[in-house]
């Protein structure tokens, strides 16, 4: 049977105990809260907190610098990219389309935009979405109930 996953990562401006622009497996999705898994372990979060998409993106996250935070260093400028393998922050290089993580050395293509993923979120609030989140669910409970509990 094919592994359904959703993933989510904390929306621009909001400040919780999660990293800004690393995006998180989605264990599961209420219309309340999402369990994200963070260090292997679960971790309950409000849903308005979140962006979801059906996929694990490959870009790197651009994040806008909260105003008087102390990291990433005020050298790195109005915002700084996460990378979307190792969740590593670095300073983003102005106009360039992609990037190499100075930790996990992969090159990926820079996400300036995310207007891309909202078409997901517009999905979900449709009678089509909440279908689709209903047939996820059900096929969940499935592959879960042949293997018992968790």
């Amino acid at each position: 049977m094919t592994h359904l996953e959703q993933w989510a990562r904390v929306r621009a401006r909001t400040n919780c105990q999660l990293r800004r622009g690393a995006w998180y497996r989605v264990v599961e999705l209420a219309p309340v809260d999402v369990v994200l898994e963070v260090n292997r372990q679960p971790l309950r979060v409000p849903r308005p907190f979140v962006q979801v998409v059906p996929i694990r993106p490959r870009l790197w996250s651009v994040v806008p610098r909260l105003r008087n935070a102390a990291a990433p260093p005020e050298s790195w400028g109005p915002r700084y990219g996460v990378c979307p393998r190792c969740t590593s922050r670095a300073p983003l290089p102005e106009r360039s389309i992609s990037m190499r993580c100075p930790t996990c050395d992969m090159v990926s293509v820079i996400g300036w935009s995310d207007a891309h993923w909202r078409v997901f979120e517009i999905l979900s609030a449709t009678p089509a979405g909440r279908l689709i989140a209903k047939a996820h669910g059900a096929a969940k409970r499935l592959r879960l109930g042949g293997a018992g509990e968790r």
